[in-house]
């Protein structure tokens, strides 16, 4: 729950909270004209401020680090279960996240202290840690789980959901405009209680299957070219292209040559076959000894200077000791590097030899050859068997890449199915999940289903969680078209689900909040009867639902009798009028 958002900015406006509905509105100065718009009056700045202090990324571009608001801090107070904890950041320092020493011991943060300001902090890479732990349930420590790897639950995906920013009120299971299909699949399963497993185990199937589309690519050009074709039309190719080479071997074996000749024309061969094998050897040594000479020339010591350069610049100033301790191992790793690079040497040395030796044995059997083939030449039945063999050779050749092509494209088939089953099997083990789960299905089925029939009453709506070979599917539906604001209820009504059934199994943050962006184009009687939805949720989980809007729409709304205003509205009110109506006291670009 969140019980304050404050600010060390003198002209912001401080919200104080309470449990259950919050509304906070921005006024229209009677002064305002037709054309004036309250939409630079800080309500959906409020959602962003909340997002920073819960550890959002503040990118160069992001509104805390604004030049007209970096130099601030923000403030937040959060009531973690039975624990007040208040947290500060600045868009100057993002990356520390200001705490007090006490509430953060007994939290069980353990918190740095600063040397020269005396404050105590962690990072905001720990306060995301420790949040998705005690509001979600994730892991106390990432690191070594099963969610420090990619494609898993986030507390930040999770709270996005709480919280929905610009571009989150497109449709109910993307709480981001570029949030892709992997995360709302594994979050919403997270959050719903389904096994989110299964779609992360999807994503990996979907990785795979870009890695063999990418291969496939590779395949139909370049260096891999041997892969084209499948295996229907390489292997009546292959069949055939053996069937000529063995052919033609019989008729090379039952060719009638001098018995001289056939010596002569043998060893002719043989020294053939010898320099190509020793010039394929040589590409090999070529390739080591270039590894080699790159190993050398990048083999270096650590810079101490830079070591220190890297001291001075967290502010740490080096004592004696560690300075001698940085001597003695600099000594060490410079004997280190002496006795890499003289065995990379001698590796060098050994390679050269080799490559040195091939090339002379090559130039002796290209000389032995040259003399038999002179010696042979106008010898007719030799040119004729000498013939035959080059065109074996030719048709080996051409049979050995068809048997290439054809394993590669077996086994990019093969993949391929193997992906195609492993789809079909996630698939076939979110049927069961969700039959498993059947009463965890109901409640939301049932609460999304109540929702829409207080919303509307002349229309109904649904809410479908179905198993496709896509991964799982969330949809509201609420009968009639898309106008009159029904696509944002339908985001309402499934963040709404979320609230109540993380809120009433204690694995949620305990709040709401919603822009008044997500009840743009909604009839008042249907945003009326949202607050009233939120407040009574609120109620029975002992949550909080907060909501920013215009005063002028909230003032028409066909509130319950029984409804304090007085009560649900925030003392703190912004408006349109002058420099100082906003939310932060004073208008910036």
């Amino acid at each position: 729950m969140i019980l304050a958002i404050e600010s060390d900015l003198p002209t912001f406006k401080p919200l104080r909270l309470h449990p259950g509905l919050n509304v906070l509105l921005a006024d229209k100065s009677p002064q305002s004209g037709e054309k004036q718009t309250r939409n630079s009056a800080g309500k959906s700045s409020l959602v962003e401020i909340i997002h920073f202090l819960l550890g959002s990324r503040a990118a160069p571009d992001s509104l805390m680090r604004n030049p007209a608001l970096l130099q601030f801090t923000f403030r937040g107070t959060f009531l973690l279960g039975d624990d007040e904890v208040t947290v500060a950041r600045s868009g100057s320092e993002p990356s520390k996240i200001v705490v007090n020493e006490d509430a953060a011991k007994r939290v069980g943060l353990k918190p740095r202290k600063h040397k020269e300001t005396g404050i105590h902090y962690v990072s905001n890479e720990t306060w995301k840690e420790f949040l998705g732990h005690r509001l979600f349930g994730l892991p106390s420590l990432i690191k070594g789980s099963a969610y420090e790897e990619s494609f898993t639950p986030t507390f930040r995906s999770l709270i996005g959901y709480f919280a929905r920013r610009r571009g989150g009120f497109a449709r109910p299971e993307k709480q981001t405009e570029a949030q892709q299909t992997w995360d709302w699949q594994v979050n919403l399963s997270y959050l719903l209680g389904l096994d989110w497993r299964l779609p992360f185990e999807l994503q990996k199937v979907r990785e795979r299957e870009r890695q063999l589309e990418e291969l496939k690519k590779a395949a139909k050009g370049g260096a891999m070219d041997e892969l084209i074709g499948t295996v229907a039309e390489l292997r009546p190719k292959v069949t055939v292209a053996e069937a000529k080479t063995a052919k033609l071997r019989k008729d090379l074996a039952n060719f009638q040559v001098l018995d001289s000749y056939r010596d002569l024309s043998n060893r002719a061969a043989h020294a053939r076959s010898e320099m190509l094998a020793i010039e394929r050897r040589a590409v090999s040594l070529k390739q080591t000894l270039a590894h080699f000479r790159n190993a050398v020339v990048e083999e270096r010591t650590p810079n101490r200077e830079d070591v220190a350069r890297l001291y001075a610049a967290v502010g740490v100033e080096l004592p004696d000791a560690a300075k001698r301790r940085f001597d003695e191992v600099q000594l060490f790793h410079e004997s280190v590097v002496e006795n890499r690079r003289a065995r990379l040497q001698e590796e060098i040395a050994l390679v050269e030899s080799q490559i040195a030796n091939g090339e002379h044995r090559s130039a002796e059997l290209d000389k032995a050859r040259s003399d038999i083939l002179r010696f042979l030449d106008g010898r007719g039945a030799l040119e004729d068997f000498i013939a035959l063999q080059e065109k074996l050779a030719a048709l080996e050749v051409e049979a050995a890449s068809l048997r290439s092509r054809f394993k590669a494209a077996e086994m990019l088939e093969g993949r391929r199915t193997e992906l195609d089953i492993d789809r079909a099997n996630i698939k076939r083990r979110l049927q069961e999940d969700y039959r498993a789960r059947k009463a965890r299905l109901d409640e939301a089925i049932l609460f999304i289903g109540r929702t829409i029939g207080e919303l509307y009453e002349d229309r109904t709506g649904e809410f479908v969680i179905d198993a496709t070979d896509g991964g799982p599917e969330f949809r509201i539906s609420i009968q009639g078209d898309q106008g009159g604001g029904i696509a944002q209820m339908e985001i309402f009504c499934l963040d709404l689900a979320l609230f109540f059934i993380t809120g009433k199994e204690k694995r949620g943050p305990g709040f709401l909040v919603h822009d008044s962006h997500l009840f743009d184009g909604v009839d008042e009687r249907q945003v009326a009867q949202a607050l009233r939805l939120g407040a009574s949720t609120a109620s029975t989980i002992g949550g909080q639902y907060i909501v920013t809007m215009n005063s002028d729409i909230f003032d028409r709304l066909p509130l319950p009798s029984g409804v304090d205003r007085s009560k649900i509205v925030l003392p703190t009110r912004l408006s349109d009028e002058g420099e100082g109506g906003g939310l932060f006291g004073f208008r910036f670009d």
